[in-house]
């Protein structure tokens, strides 16, 4: 059985950028820092430094990072797998953290329209659902891993205070 390779499991840039904002370079490590954790990344200075140090990034100056530093950097931190907890939770069931969080986005959308106020796109107000990976036969009759597939619905006691108006 041959399958596609599987998608990375944190935010590409482009990703990062329509899900979260503009990001500007060059970037200080602490920037650095903060863009990777918003990704999915499970990132700290330390290990920035140490990317440096063991040369898996060559920025100019160790607080000047260009892009193709800061995407250096992600890819290694994908393929080690070190990932925060959502992202990582999407790792493991079988799904990529962008489709968790444009679900989750999808979803408070929904509500809030449906209700008239804002409802955040926050995993606290929402119980997850997931359709699991599957082995589907793709177009050429090889069997390829289709992800998992993320939705959301209110929580019943959110539902209840959203109904109530107390929500907000």
């Amino acid at each position: 059985m041959q399958r596609i390779p599987r998608p990375r499991v944190g935010l590409t840039f482009d990703e990062a950028v329509e899900l979260k904002g503009k990001a500007s370079f060059p970037m200080t490590m602490a920037t650095v820092n903060d863009h990777l954790r918003s990704r999915g990344y499970d990132c700290y200075k330390l290990m920035l430094k140490s990317m440096i140090k063991h040369k898996v990034v060559t920025p100019i100056f160790p607080n000047i990072w260009l892009p193709r530093d800061v995407e250096a950097a992600a890819e290694h931190l994908e393929d080690a797998n070190i990932f925060r907890p959502h992202a990582l939770m999407c790792f493991v069931l079988g799904g990529c953290y962008v489709d968790f969080l444009r679900a989750l986005r999808a979803a408070a959308d929904r509500e809030s329209a449906k209700y008239g106020q804002r409802v955040p796109a926050c995993d606290q107000f929402f119980v997850i659902h997931r359709m699991p990976p599957r082995d589907v036969e793709g177009p050429d009759g090889k069997n390829i891993l289709q992800l998992a597939r993320f939705t959301f619905t209110l929580c019943d006691d959110v539902r209840e205070q959203l109904e109530r108006g107390e929500l907000g």
